[in-house]
């Protein structure tokens, strides 16, 4: 498999963890707001209230939270599985920067799902404030290399992701304070913020997919 092909491949399979929110929201026993619930409620491991210094108070009770965790972890393996391929492939349509900094991103994801917020909370926000400011580095130097090698439309793809996802964060943080943003629901905000950023590598990988190839350099998917 090219390694182009392999980076897409692993970008786009990396909505799984979107699925798997489907899943383990629709287990719970008590309803679970995709509006006023976190994301991060999904991998709580106890039942209980949220106890997270946000100004909204939410009940939380997972059953599937392992699956919810294992996504979340597979998420960033795959995230940075892909950067690290898309390195490899000789033309290197997304430059070796922006990737490498991807990857970190990806590394950061695997420690928020290795974090549960009930069990660890403190190293559970790290890594995903750390993750996002990381990723957009990365994302824009990608979309730079991106635009300098012939791929306008993944450049375009690129820029337009991390600016939804930067706005989300702030009306993320806005709606933690109990800010105007608060209106809209913390869950929601917090998907524009994060949600968008594995949307962006279905829509990258398919990019990658639909560009014509530049060599005939393989590599192994490894198991």
């Amino acid at each position: 498999m090219r390694a182009v092909q392999f980076a897409a491949w692993c970008w786009i399979g990396a909505a799984a963890a979107l699925l798997a929110q489907v899943l383990v929201a629709g287990a719970w026993p008590e309803p679970y707001s995709w509006a006023h619930n976190t994301i991060s409620d999904l991998g709580a491991t106890t039942c209980g209230t949220a106890d997270t210094g946000t100004a909204v108070e939410r009940t939380v009770c997972s059953p599937l939270h392992l699956v919810a965790n294992a996504a979340t972890v597979g998420n960033g393996l795959l995230l940075a599985a892909g950067a690290v391929a898309v390195t490899r492939a000789p033309a290197r349509p997304l430059g070796v920067v922006g990737p490498v900094l991807l990857a970190v991103g990806g590394a950061l994801v695997v420690g928020v799902g290795l974090t549960p917020l009930d069990v660890a909370p403190d190293a559970h926000e790290v890594f995903a404030l750390a993750q996002a400011p990381v990723q957009w580095t990365g994302m824009v130097l990608a979309a730079v290399a991106a635009a300098r090698a012939g791929r306008p439309v993944l450049a375009a793809l690129t820029i337009t992701a991390t600016v939804v996802s930067v706005v989300g964060l702030g009306l993320f943080v806005s709606a933690i304070a109990g800010g105007a943003a608060s209106a809209a629901g913390i869950g929601t905000v917090e998907r524009i913020a994060f949600d968008t950023l594995t949307v962006w590598g279905v829509l990258a990988g398919i990019a990658l997919l639909r560009a014509p190839s530049r060599s005939p350099r393989r590599i192994r998917a490894s198991s």
